[in-house]
């Protein structure tokens, strides 16, 4: 019942705020401009396993992410990069951080300084890749699914000899978080109520230029591109 009234009063406040035109401006980045930078949000944990695979069994609609980075400007390939990515289940749940739920908020202090601290050691749905020689990562995983108060996202962090040279979100179309709603296991938690166009981080982005894949039907699920575009 709690969650239920949180969910209703976060919806209400939440549609005050219209994203929609700094989408539409976001759909095109020039060469010179990066990709939206947006931190590593609260549920990043250091030390992701290298691999491709990041599902480790966590049932949802399979998604295979590729992503390029390159430099602004000349777009030129950017070799030798770590990407690391990291998103919640297909109930809302981040490996790292489990007690929490998907509608369970950490302590106020944590949640103002935007770090909590992990509450176990679970990495799914976590992983890093080396870009290739032609800037490429790639990664096996599910669509995202959807927790309090937040819009489908998957996190994505570029870094390069130790420095860290980018911290962004990747979001999806609202009629895809419709679709995998109807779907199990995405069904049990049931549609969402928070939407791009009224979601406060792509707000803060000003519509996060540089961070909406492409994306393609791929069997039973689906193949999503990106090129993130980042000034080194």
């Amino acid at each position: 019942m709690r969650d239920t009234l949180r969910r209703r009063i976060l919806t209400t406040v939440l549609h005050r705020i219209d994203n929609r035109a700094d989408i539409r401006r976001a759909a095109r980045l020039d060469a010179d401009q990066p990709t939206a930078h947006q931190g590593n949000g609260p549920y990043y944990v250091p030390g992701s396993p290298h691999r491709r695979d990041i599902r480790e069994g966590r049932d949802g609609v399979p998604l295979l992410l590729r992503i390029r980075t390159v430099r602004t400007g000349t777009l030129a390939a950017l070799t030798g990069a770590t990407v690391e990515i990291w998103h919640c289940d297909a109930a809302g749940i981040y490996s790292g951080y489990q007690r929490y739920g998907a509608d369970r908020f950490p302590a106020l202090v944590s949640l103002t300084l935007r770090r909590f601290r992990p509450t176990d050691t679970a990495t799914f749905l976590r992983g890093r890749q080396t870009t290739d020689d032609d800037g490429y990562a790639e990664f096996q995983t599910i669509v995202p699914g959807w927790y309090t108060p937040r819009t489908l996202h998957i996190h994505v962090r570029v870094s390069r000899a130790g420095t860290a040279l980018l911290g962004t979100e990747l979001y999806f179309p609202d009629d895809l978080a419709r679709d995998i709603a109807t779907r199990p296991p995405y069904a049990a938690r049931g549609r969402s109520p928070y939407v791009n166009d009224h979601d406060v981080e792509i707000r803060l982005a000003k519509g996060s230029p540089g961070s909406w894949p492409t994306l393609h039907p791929a069997g039973d699920g689906h193949h999503a591109h990106i090129t993130l575009q980042i000034r080194d």
